[in-house]
C-alpha cells in the first residue's frame, strides 16, 4: 500500500516537473523527449510495450509529450497555425477519424496498434512547427545538428559491431549476408548527417582534422550498414548539394574530392582487405537486390495488393481510409498490410484525402526550402547554399520514404526543415553578420551627431 503510493507520488512530481519544463523550456523539452525516445528505440529498451488495453510504447508516449508541448506553446505565445502545418494537420485529423471509426468495428486493441505509424511521423513534424515562435534555427545549426546525431547512432553501430552491445533479436535474421547493426531509420541518420557534414566543410568551412574525420567515419558506416535505400537516398541528396554548390565553391569541392582519393589510397596501402571488405559489401547489396528473394519485389507485390485493394473498396474507405484495425482481420499478405512506403501506407489506410495531404505537405516544405530571388551579392550566395542544405535533406528523405515509411526521427527531421526554412535568409544573415551591422549602425549614429553640431 505504502509502495504504490510511493510511486504515484513520484510518477505525480515528475509529470509536474515535465509540465514546468515545457511550459518554461519547450524547446528543450521537445529535444530531451525526441532524444531519449530514439535512443532508447534504437537499443530496444522496452520493446514489448505495456499492455493496457492497447501496446503502449516508448514512441507512444513520447509522440503525447511532444503534442502535449506543442498545444502548451500554441497556448501561451497566442500565435496561432501557419497555413503550412495545415496538410499535417489534417493527416492528425484523419488518424483520429480512423481511431474513431475502428472503436466502434473493432477492438481498442485492434484500432490503437493500426494508428502508430502515421503517429510517430506526423506528431514530431507538428509539435515542432508549433514551437517556431520560440526556436531559432538557421541551417548552420541544423547541420551541426543532424552530424552530432549521426555521430551517435555510428557510436552505438560501432559499439555493437565490435561486441560491446549486444546485438538485439530484431536484426538477427538470415535473409542479409552482411549483418546490419543499426535498423534502416537509424541508418538514414547517418547517411543526412554525411550530408549535413559535408555541407560544414565546403560551405561554412569547418577546418581542422575533426570534421574531416567526422565526415569519413559518417561516410564509412553509412557503407557498412548494408542499408540499399539509404545509399540510395545518402547519394541522390549528396549529388543535389554538389549541383547546388559546385559552382559557388568549386575549389572547396575539388579539395574534398582530393582529400577522399588520398585517403583510399592510403587506406589501400595500409590494409587491402578493408577494401575488398567495401567491395564485398556493395556487391552483396546488389546481388541481394537482383536475387529472388529481394525485399524490393516483395515491398512492389505489397504495393501492388494494397493499391487494388484501396481501388476496389467503398467509397469512403477510398476517400479516407477504412476504420483503424481492419488490417487484423483482414486476408491480405503481410506485405500489403504492414507496408514498407509511406506514400502507400497513406493511401492504403488513409485514403486519397491522405495520399494529397502528404503530397501538399512535401510541396509546401519544396516551395519553403527554395531561395528567395531578390536577395543579390554575397548574401545570394549565402542564402543559395542554406537553401541547397535544405534541399539536399528534404530530397533524400522524400526518396527514404519511397520504401520506408519513417519514424520519429523522420518526421522530427521534417519539422527542424520547415523551422529552418521558414525563418528567412534576412534573419539568418542578421545572425551571421550580427557584429558586422552592429559596427555599421554604430558608424551611422556617430555620423548622424556630428552633423548636428
Amino acid at each position: 500500500m505504502i509502495l504504490a503510493i510511493g510511486q504515484q507520488l513520484v510518477a505525480l512530481a515528475a509529470g509536474l516537473m515535465f509540465l514546468l519544463v515545457v511550459w518554461y523550456r519547450p524547446v528543450w523539452a521537445v529535444f530531451a523527449t525526441i532524444s531519449i525516445a530514439s535512443l532508447l528505440d534504437c537499443l530496444e529498451v522496452g520493446a514489448a510495450g505495456l499492455d493496457v488495453g492497447v501496446n503502449v510504447y516508448v514512441d507512444d508516449v513520447a509522440c503525447l509529450a511532444l503534442l502535449l508541448t506543442g498545444l502548451l506553446v500554441l497556448i501561451r505565445y497566442r500565435k496561432g497555425i501557419s497555413r503550412d502545418a495545415v496538410p499535417c494537420l489534417l493527416l492528425m485529423a484523419l488518424l483520429a477519424l480512423s481511431f474513431s471509426r475502428g472503436l466502434n468495428s473493432f477492438s481498442l486493441k485492434q484500432a490503437g496498434n493500426s494508428v502508430r505509424n502515421l503517429l510517430t511521423f506526423a506528431a514530431p513534424a507538428l509539435a515542432i512547427m508549433l514551437l517556431r515562435p520560440v526556436l531559432r534555427l538557421d541551417s548552420g545549426r541544423l547541420a551541426r545538428w543532424s552530424a552530432w546525431a549521426g555521430f551517435c547512432f555510428s557510436a552505438v553501430a560501432l559499439l555493437r559491431w565490435t561486441g560491446a552491445l549486444p546485438m538485439p533479436e530484431s536484426l538477427q535474421d538470415n535473409l542479409r549476408s552482411v549483418a546490419r547493426t543499426l535498423p534502416a531509420d537509424y541508418g538514414f541518420v547517418v547517411g543526412q548527417a554525411l550530408i549535413a557534414a559535408i555541407y560544414l566543410l565546403i560551405v561554412e568551412r569547418r577546418r581542422g582534422w575533426w570534421w574531416w574525420a567526422g565526415a569519413g567515419m559518417l561516410g564509412v558506416v553509412t557503407l557498412a550498414l548494408g542499408h540499399r535505400s539509404v545509399w540510395v537516398a545518402t547519394a541522390a541528396g549528396l549529388a543535389w548539394l554538389a549541383f547546388r554548390t559546385g559552382r559557388l565553391s568549386p575549389v572547396r569541392w575539388l579539395g574534398l574530392g582530393a582529400t577522399a582519393i588520398v585517403a583510399l589510397c592510403f587506406i589501400v596501402v595500409a590494409d587491402p582487405t578493408i577494401l575488398e571488405f567495401a567491395r564485398e559489401i556493395v556487391v552483396t547489396g546488389m546481388t541481394e537486390a537482383r536475387s529472388e528473394q529481394s525485399t524490393w519485389t516483395w515491398r512492389v507485390q505489397g504495393y501492388t495488393e494494397a493499391t487494388d485493394r484501396v481501388l476496389a473498396g467503398e467509397a469512403i474507405d477510398m476517400l479516407i481510409g477504412p476504420p483503424a484495425g481492419w488490417s487484423a482481420n483482414s486476408d491480405g499478405s503481410f506485405a500489403s498490410i504492414h507496408i514498407h512506403s509511406r506514400y502507400v501506407d497513406t493511401l492504403a489506410y488513409y485514403g486519397f484525402v491522405g495520399a494529397f495531404a502528404i503530397l501538399v505537405w512535401f510541396v509546401v516544405l519544396i516551395k519553403r526550402s527554395r531561395r528567395p530571388a531578390h536577395i543579390s551579392s554575397r548574401m545570394q550566395s549565402l542564402s543559395r547554399s542554406s537553401s541547397a542544405l535544405l534541399q539536399a535533406l528534404l530530397f533524400s528523405e522524400m526518396i527514404y520514404l519511397v520504401p520506408y515509411f519513417g519514424g520519429i526521427l523522420q518526421g522530427a527531421a521534417l519539422g527542424l526543415l520547415w523551422i529552418s526554412a521558414t525563418q528567412g535568409a534576412f534573419q539568418q544573415i542578421r545572425w551571421l553578420f550580427a557584429p558586422v551591422y552592429a559596427r555599421a549602425r554604430f558608424r551611422d549614429i556617430s555620423a548622424l551627431k556630428a552633423s548636428h553640431q
